[in-house]
């Protein structure tokens, strides 16, 4: 039976969702959208095309149309020029993992080629055994059909699964798939919801790594 990680990747593994917030702000500005930090924060965690859905309902149809056409363009240019920021404790976590025959796999609400082209900037490929973006499922999370697959992609329903996330759609999508979660926060807080739905809250993945070890949870 397989024993399989699965990591969200803005927020958890990378410090991108400054660098997201930063470009959707710049694209924002220049298109004279009131467009600022409380609106964005609420969206954290979910899809793309859930996160253009919102904007239609509060901001005029011509300005979002020209946003995701802009967006696009300035998110890749901040994200493929600056290497991302690892979040502490990665690489520690990914090198027991790989040593110990874990299955590792990242399930992210971002696209694809997003998730393929940061993996590979900071060489994080070679830790992992796949990989599957938001694009690629019907519905994002807090749904848990990118969870179900990620599983797929590695092994089956009857392996040991455990879930590693930052917001609390990624957890809601975790609990409503029936695995654990743990609970890596970033930009949101914790809160009551996602205390009772973890299996824990860890202030880094170097603790997520000290509880794997001492604690065998998966």
């Amino acid at each position: 039976m397989n024993s399989i990680v699965i990591f969200d990747m803005d927020g958890l593994m990378f410090d991108t969702e400054p660098l997201y917030y930063r470009a959707n702000q710049k694209t924002a500005d220049a298109l004279n959208i009131p467009f600022d930090y409380s609106f964005y924060k609420k969206y954290i965690g979910v899809s793309e095309s859930d996160f253009f859905e919102a904007m239609y309902k509060q901001f005029p149809e011509k300005k979002v149309n020209q946003f995701i056409v802009d967006s696009k363009k300035d998110l890749e240019d901040i994200l493929f020029s600056e290497v991302p920021q690892l979040k502490i404790g990665l690489i520690e976590l990914l090198t027991y993992l790989k040593e110990e025959g874990y299955k590792t796999v990242v399930a992210s609400s971002s696209e694809r080629k997003i998730v393929d082209k940061l993996l590979r900037l900071t060489d994080l490929h070679i830790y992992f055994d796949d990989f599957i973006g938001g694009d690629e499922v019907a519905k994002s999370k807090p749904h848990p059909e990118i969870f179900q697959k990620a599983v797929q992609l590695v092994g089956d329903e009857a392996s040991e699964i455990l879930v590693l996330e930052d917001s609390l759609n990624g957890i809601r999508a975790a609990c409503s798939a029936g695995y654990k979660v743990i609970m890596v926060p970033d930009l949101i807080h914790p809160t009551e919801e996602a205390k009772v739905k973890t299996l824990d809250i860890c202030e880094d993945l170097e603790e997520v790594l000290m509880k794997i070890k001492s604690e065998k949870i998966i």
